[in-house]
C-alpha cells in the first residue's frame, strides 16, 4: 500500500472510530435518562414502604410507642467470671505437618508476565481565570469554599494519570481579586482535591504581583502538592532546572515546558530575566519576533533527558479571537521540529482547533478555552477537558499518542440552574438531568446553549491532519 493510501486508510478508520464514539455517547446519554428515571421511581417506592412499615411499628399513632424499627446488635463481651474469652484451638504438631504437606502439593504461583503495553491518560484543561466574580461565587461567612464549584467535573479530572491546567492568577495574599489577580489558598486546595497535578504559571498573570507574588505562587502550589511549569523562583533555579520539568507516570518519563507570549506588556526586572519562559523577544510590545534561540535552548536540554513524551504548555494567541496567527504557526513548527509531541494552548478563552497527526505522532490543541472564569463573553462559557491516551510498547519501547477524546464542560451562573451557585458542570450529564426533570436541573435557555456548544466543540476537536 502506498503511503498516501495508508494515510487515507488511517484517517478513514479514525473518523469511523469518532462516529462510533459519538454514537456510544448518545446511547449512554439515553441510558442515563432511563437510570435517573428508575432511581426516582425507586426512591418514591422506598418512601412508601418505609411509611407503611413505620405505621405498623407504631411511629404514626401506635398504642405502643416503645417499639423501634431497629435493635442494637449484640457485641461480644468478656465472660462474667473474669476469665479470658475463648480462643480457637491451636494447631497440633500433627495438624501442622498435614497442613505443610497440603501446602507443598499446591501449585506454585508463576512469575507474572511483563505487560505488553503501558497505557496512561493525560487530562488537560484550559484557563482558571482569577476574577472578583469567581471569588464572590465561592465566598462564605468564614472565607472561601470551592467544593461545589468543581464537584461535577472532579471525576473527569481525578480519573486521569496526569492532570494539567493553566492558572491565570497569583497566590499573593489578601486582598483577593484585585489587579494582582490574587486568589485565596482555598482555590489551590480545591484544584489539588479534584486531581490537578501540574499547573502552568507562565501566562499573563505571572508577575501581576511582582516577583515576590510569583515566588509566593510557586511556594503555594508546591505546598499543596502541585508542580508549577514555566516560571521559576529566581534566576539560579531557572538555570539549574534548564527551563523544564520531568515527571514520571507509570514508568513513562514526561517532559513539561511552559511558555507565555507575555505578561500584560510588563517587563521582567533586572536580575529576574529568566524567571518566566517567554515566546517572543518583544514580549512587552508587539509579540512579533519569536525568540527562537531561547526556545531551542530549552528544548535541546529537554532532548538530552530523552523523555518518552514532551508536552509544551503555551499561553499564546489573542483573547476572544479564533484566528491562528502566523507567529503561532512559526512557534508550532519550531516546537514540533525540536522534539515536542503535544502542544496545549491557552489564552484566547475560546476553544480552538485540535490537530492530531497519527503519522507524525503529534497533537496540537491551539486553545482549550476557559476551564473556569467569568463566562461573560460569547463562547467562553463552554470548553473541554481533553483526554490524551499515550501507549508505550514495552517490548520495543515505542511511545505513541494512541487516541484522544474530550469531555465538554460548561460554567453555570447562579441563576442558570435550580441548584444555584457558580460552578463547572459536564454538558452531557447536565442535559440528561434536564431531560429527566431532575432536581437542580438547568434552565431551558442553558439547555439550548449547551446543544449549540456540543456542535461547536465537535467541529473544532474531531480533526486529523490530512
Amino acid at each position: 500500500m502506498t503511503p498516501e493510501r495508508d494515510r487515507s486508510e488511517t484517517i478513514r478508520r479514525r473518523k469511523s472510530k469518532r462516529e462510533e464514539q459519538r454514537r456510544r455517547a448518545e446511547q449512554e446519554r439515553r441510558k442515563m435518562k432511563l437510570r435517573l428515571a428508575a432511581v426516582a421511581a425507586a426512591v418514591a417506592a422506598a418512601v412508601g414502604v418505609i411509611a407503611l412499615f413505620s405505621y405498623k411499628q407504631g411511629l404514626f399513632g401506635s398504642e405502643d410507642p416503645s417499639q423501634s424499627l431497629q435493635t442494637q446488635p449484640q457485641l461480644p463481651t468478656e465472660p462474667a467470671d473474669g476469665s479470658q474469652p475463648q480462643k480457637l484451638p491451636e494447631q497440633t504438631d500433627a495438624s501442622q505437618a498435614a497442613s505443610a504437606a497440603d501446602n507443598s502439593s499446591a501449585p506454585t504461583e508463576k512469575p507474572k508476565k511483563k505487560e505488553e503495553y503501558t497505557v496512561i491518560h493525560i487530562a488537560a484543561a484550559g484557563d482558571v481565570n482569577v476574577t472578583p466574580e469567581i471569588l464572590a461565587g465561592a465566598q462564605t461567612a468564614d472565607g472561601y469554599d470551592f467544593t461545589d464549584t468543581f464537584r461535577d467535573v472532579a471525576p473527569v479530572m481525578s480519573g486521569a494519570d496526569l492532570t494539567l491546567l493553566n492558572f491565570e492568577g497569583t497566590f499573593s495574599g489578601a486582598p483577593y481579586g484585585d489587579e494582582r489577580s490574587s486568589a485565596p489558598v482555598e482555590l489551590a486546595k480545591a484544584l489539588k482535591n479534584i486531581g490537578v497535578d501540574v499547573v502552568q504559571t507562565a501566562n499573563s498573570a505571572s508577575i501581576r504581583a511582582g516577583i515576590l507574588g510569583l515566588q509566593s505562587t510557586i511556594d503555594t502550589l508546591y505546598g499543596e502538592g502541585m508542580i508549577p511549569v514555566g516560571t521559576f523562583y529566581d534566576t539560579q533555579s531557572a538555570k539549574s532546572s534548564g527551563g523544564y520539568t520531568i515527571v514520571e507516570v507509570q514508568g513513562l518519563r514526561i517532559a513539561l515546558v511552559g511558555f507565555t507570549k507575555g505578561m500584560d506588556n510588563l517587563g521582567l526586572p533586572s536580575g529576574s530575566e529568566d524567571c518566566v519562559n517567554v515566546l517572543y523577544e518583544d514580549f512587552t510590545t508587539t509579540y512579533s519576533k519569536v525568540d527562537q534561540e531561547q526556545i531551542k535552548k530549552v528544548l535541546r536540554k529537554v532532548e538530552e533527558e530523552q523523555p518518552d513524551l514532551t508536552i509544551a504548555m503555551l499561553h499564546w494567541g489573542s483573547e476572544y479571537n479564533e484566528d491562528i496567527s502566523k507567529s503561532q504557526q512559526t512557534i508550532r513548527k519550531l516546537m514540533l521540529s525540536n522534539g515536542v509531541d503535544v502542544i496545549l494552548g491557552t489564552h484566547p478563552h475560546l476553544v480552538q482547533t485540535v490537530d492530531y497527526d497519527s503519522q507524525a505522532n503529534t497533537l496540537v490543541a491551539y486553545s482549550l478555552g476557559d476551564f473556569y472564569g467569568n463566562a461573560d463573553q460569547p463562547g467562553t462559557n463552554y470548553s473541554m477537558v481533553l483526554d490524551i491516551e499515550v501507549t508505550r510498547d514495552n517490548l520495543t519501547g515505542e511511545v505513541r499518542i494512541s487516541d484522544y477524546t474530550y469531555t465538554p464542560i460548561f460554567t453555570l451562573h447562579s441563576e442558570e440552574s435550580a441548584a444555584g451557585g457558580q460552578r463547572v458542570v459536564r454538558i452531557r450529564e447536565a442535559m440528561s438531568r434536564y431531560e429527566t426533570n431532575f432536581i437542580g436541573k438547568i434552565t431551558p435557555e442553558v439547555y439550548e446553549t449547551m446543544e449549540r456548544a456540543l456542535k461547536r466543540l465537535d467541529q473544532r476537536v474531531n480533526q486529523e491532519i490530512q
